[in-house]
């Protein structure tokens, strides 16, 4: 599966990997797309007032280019997904 983020700045990342990596079960064959997906991480940092600095180290997901660490708008957190 081919996943994008668009990181604080407005720049798009793509991931791809295992469906469930992304989908923890929740997308289904009859699923509209696109459609909004979960990635693990862990904050690093507060960079300012508006971004978090994340890293998608802990699944060991990474993008095409192999980056883990982003500047993130904290409402793009969902930080009561398991």
């Amino acid at each position: 599966m081919r996943v994008r983020l668009v990181d604080a700045d407005s720049k798009s990342w793509f991931f791809v990997d295992k469906v469930p990596v992304f989908t923890g079960g929740q997308l289904s064959f009859d699923t509209r797309l696109p459609a909004p997906v979960h990635v693990r991480c862990g904050i690093v940092r507060h960079d300012d007032d508006r971004a978090l600095v994340i890293s998608t180290a802990p699944d060991g997901v990474e993008t095409e280019g192999g980056q883990r660490l982003f500047r993130v708008r904290e409402d793009q957190l969902d930080r009561h997904t398991v």
